[in-house]
């Protein structure tokens, strides 16, 4: 039986979001916040997560609301199906209707946008205009 590694970054908080089981995820530089970023880092799967989180949708619907272009929009979905945060069905052959939703691992997220809607709020006003 393989021992149980544990990476640490240079944050010396035990318990924190920072100790990294390897047996259990792959993560870029031992940091699982970077490994998170990479599973949903693009302003595209950022918006399609977005709309979801509000509830299913069909793939129409995210073109509409979202303003992604279909090839970007279809990427965005596959890469989301892929890392098993976003669960798509198809509901009719005829015509081919898909409607996408949320696995448990996408609506945990939603969390994730609360925080980073607050930090924007409070710290993009502050920031130097691009």
């Amino acid at each position: 039986m393989a021992a149980r590694l544990k990476l640490r970054t240079t944050f010396h908080k035990s318990g924190s979001i920072f100790d990294v089981d390897e047996d259990k995820v792959s993560v870029k530089d031992g940091c699982p916040a970077v490994a998170t970023i990479e599973s949903i880092g693009s302003e595209s799967k950022l918006l399609v997560i977005r709309y979801l989180l509000q509830g299913p949708k069909l793939f129409n619907e995210l073109l509409r609301y979202s303003g992604i272009n279909s090839k970007t929009l279809s990427s965005a979905l596959k890469s989301l199906e892929h890392n098993r945060i976003v669960v798509r069905q198809v509901i009719s052959t005829r015509p081919f209707t898909v409607q996408y939703s949320l696995s448990p691992a996408g609506t945990a997220l939603e969390s994730v946008f609360e925080a980073m809607g607050e930090w924007g709020r409070k710290w993009l006003p502050q920031l130097p205009e691009k």
